[in-house]
């Protein structure tokens, strides 16, 4: 059968959405990309000011499995006869740290666990959780409550939780741990910059630099006069001794702002890198 050709398809038509194309691209706001400021580790630099003490570093260093069941069962009746662990750190009844599944292990490390900083107030109730992974139903291995895990934090040594089944948790937890910065992230636009995202407990944040906030001067130079190079290295090269920032913040108010490289404490999920 012979197609019919409509009326209005074919080259006009594709003409006409690439002109809608450039139409748009030049209407639209350009995306710029997000440009952090340098994150260091602290080294031995003093930690002024410390972590909040609302702030811990939490991860599981490691459990010890008994070789069977407190009936005397193998844990595993398919595949190695060690169990399949993993853990869970439940703040608040909400699950905060999940590790993967360790295979066929009395003593499981979880290399692969999400570790990092973990916001938990004084009066949260916080539970501990070990199971044995099945195809059919996870089984229990050990469940524990910690009555005050802010009066469980040391840089010494692990918490040591002991279980009714005869295991045992060892849990890491310490002061927050310390990155150094000022904790600024920024979209660099043609005529302006504005700020994308602070992170938590660093100087910009002690400042109360907020996203959208304007930055109008960068060490006393208007930023609609800076390239973009420009701008980002008077940034970089000041953040040791001190950068100085004219911002406008979105309610319109307009302040002078000093930023020193300083601890900052991310939260795990801020995921910030040290360079």
């Amino acid at each position: 059968m012979r197609s019919v050709r409509e009326p209005g398809l074919g080259q006009p038509t594709l003409l006409g959405l690439a002109a809608l194309l450039a139409a748009c691209l030049s209407a639209c706001g350009a995306v710029y990309p997000e440009i952090g400021t340098p994150v260091r580790a602290p080294g031995n630099r003093r930690l002024e000011p410390p972590p909040p003490e609302d702030l811990l570093f939490l991860k599981f260093a490691t459990a010890v499995i008994p070789p069977r069941t407190r009936d005397g069962r193998q844990w595993d009746s398919v595949g190695g006869s060690a169990p399949d662990p993993f853990a869970k750190l439940i703040i608040d009844d909400k699950e905060i740290v999940v590790t993967p599944v360790q295979a066929n292990t009395l003593r499981p490390t979880w290399p692969d666990q999400r570790i990092g900083n973990y916001r938990v107030p004084k009066s949260s109730r916080v539970r501990v959780e070990l199971w044995d992974s099945n195809a059919i139903n996870n089984h229990p291995i050990c469940v524990e409550s910690i009555n005050n895990i802010s009066g469980e934090v040391s840089t010494e040594q692990d918490l040591e939780l002991r279980c009714d089944s005869g295991a045992t948790i060892d849990l890491v937890v310490q002061p927050a741990h310390a990155k150094f910065g000022i904790g600024l992230y920024y979209e660099l636009g043609t005529y302006d910059i504005h700020v994308t995202r602070v992170v938590s407990e660093s100087p910009a944040a002690r400042a109360k630099l907020k996203r959208d906030d304007q930055l109008l001067k960068i060490q006393g130079r208007e930023v609609k006069s800076l390239d973009q190079e420009t701008a980002r290295s008077l940034i970089n090269a000041n953040v040791s001794t001190g950068v100085m920032f004219t911002v406008k913040h979105p309610n319109g108010a307009v302040e002078d702002v000093t930023l020193k490289d300083g601890p900052m404490y991310p939260l795990v999920d801020e995921e910030i890198k040290v360079e």
